[in-house]
């Protein structure tokens, strides 16, 4: 599945070890948007954490 440009800031941060709160307000939106994004970012990865996310990542 496609991930959006916003999805891929989220993401990059979230890679980088940021919290939600330090991902909102670097992007400048809520903590519940960043939330929606990882939920979005996790479903199109087919993963459910943030563990299984990285380890994904590391797989490519």
């Amino acid at each position: 599945m496609h991930i959006t440009r916003r999805e891929q800031e989220v993401l990059n941060l979230l890679l980088q070890g940021k919290a939600n709160k330090q991902i909102a307000r670097e992007l400048g939106i809520s903590d519940f948007t960043v939330r929606d994004y990882i939920s979005s970012i996790f479903h199109k990865q087919g993963v459910s954490s943030r563990s299984e996310l990285f380890a994904a990542r590391l797989k490519k």
